[in-house]
C-alpha cells in the first residue's frame, strides 16, 4: 500500500540574507571565519592561520657609542669657544696636557668615568691637530712575560718629573639621580687664565653606573706625629 507523497512546503528565502551575510564577513571577519564551513580542513579541524613574518627589532645605538658622541660634542664646544675668543688664546702650539676629570664635591676623588672622559678628550684634541703631551709616558718600557709591554705608568719613579705644556685640559663631573654633568675647561699654565669651557649632560645609564662604581679618593699620607718637650730654663 502506498501512501500519497506529500510535498514539503518551501519557505521563501528573504532577498536580504545574502547581503547581510556579506556584510557580516566584512565587518566581523574573525568571528565569521569560525562559522564558515569552507575554512575547516578535511578532518574538521580549524584551518591553521598564516604566521606573520617576525619584524626585526629596531637598531639602537649602544651606550658606549652614545657616550663617545657626547664627549665629541663636548670637545667641539671647547674648540668653538677657543676660536671665538681672544686670538692670543689660540696659540696652543706649546702643547696641551690632559688631566683626569674629578668629582666637583671633592677634587681629589675620581673614577673610571673621570679617566674615560680624559682619555676621549685627549683623542679629540689630537684629531683636531692640537699638540697633546702625555705625562704618563714611562722613561723605559716594562716587559712582562705573558702580560705584555707597558709604556704608560702612574708611578712617579717611572715617569719624568717635569712636563712642558702651554695649557691644561681638565674638568669636573657631578653625578645626580638621572644624569651626570660634565664641565671641561682649558687653562693657560702660566697665567691660570681660562681659555675655553664647555658643558655636557649625559644620562646615568648602566654604562655610567659601571664607570662610577670604582670611585675613590687620592690617598693622602698622614704626617708623622711631632712630639714637643718643654724645656725648663
Amino acid at each position: 500500500m502506498q501512501f500519497p507523497r506529500k510535498s514539503c512546503p518551501r519557505w521563501p528565502i528573504p532577498s536580504f540574507l545574502p547581503a547581510m551575510t556579506l556584510l557580516a564577513l566584512l565587518v566581523f571577519p574573525a568571528q565569521a571565519a569560525a562559522f564558515w564551513p569552507f575554512s575547516q580542513g578535511k578532518a574538521g579541524t580549524p584551518k591553521a592561520e598564516a604566521v606573520a613574518p617576525a619584524v626585526p627589532p629596531l637598531l639602537t645605538v649602544s651606550e658606549a657609542a652614545a657616550l663617545r658622541t657626547e664627549i665629541q660634542g663636548l670637545a667641539n664646544e671647547l674648540f668653538r669657544n677657543l676660536a671665538s675668543g681672544d686670538p692670543e688664546n689660540r696659540g696652543l702650539d706649546q702643547g696641551v696636557l690632559v688631566c683626569t676629570f674629578v668629582e666637583l664635591k671633592k677634587l681629589t676623588r675620581t673614577s673610571s668615568f673621570g679617566r674615560y672622559v680624559a682619555e676621549q678628550l685627549m683623542s679629540e684634541m689630537q684629531q683636531h691637530h692640537y699638540e697633546v703631551v702625555e705625562v704618563r709616558k714611562s722613561q723605559a718600557i716594562m716587559l712582562q712575560e705573558k702580560r705584555g709591554e707597558f709604556g704608560l705608568s702612574r708611578n712617579p719613579d717611572e715617569i719624568s718629573q717635569s712636563a712642558a705644556a702651554g695649557a691644561m685640559l681638565t674638568g669636573t663631573y657631578t653625578p645626580s639621580k638621572d644624569s651626570i654633568v660634565i664641565n671641561a675647561r682649558i687653562i693657560d699654565n702660566r697665567s691660570a687664565k681660562l681659555l675655553s669651557s664647555a658643558t655636557a649632560i649625559i644620562p646615568r645609564n648602566q654604562l655610567a653606573e659601571e664607570l662610577l662604581a670604582d670611585t675613590a679618593s687620592v690617598r693622602m699620607e698622614k704626617p708623622e706625629p711631632l712630639y714637643l718637650k718643654k724645656l725648663e730654663l
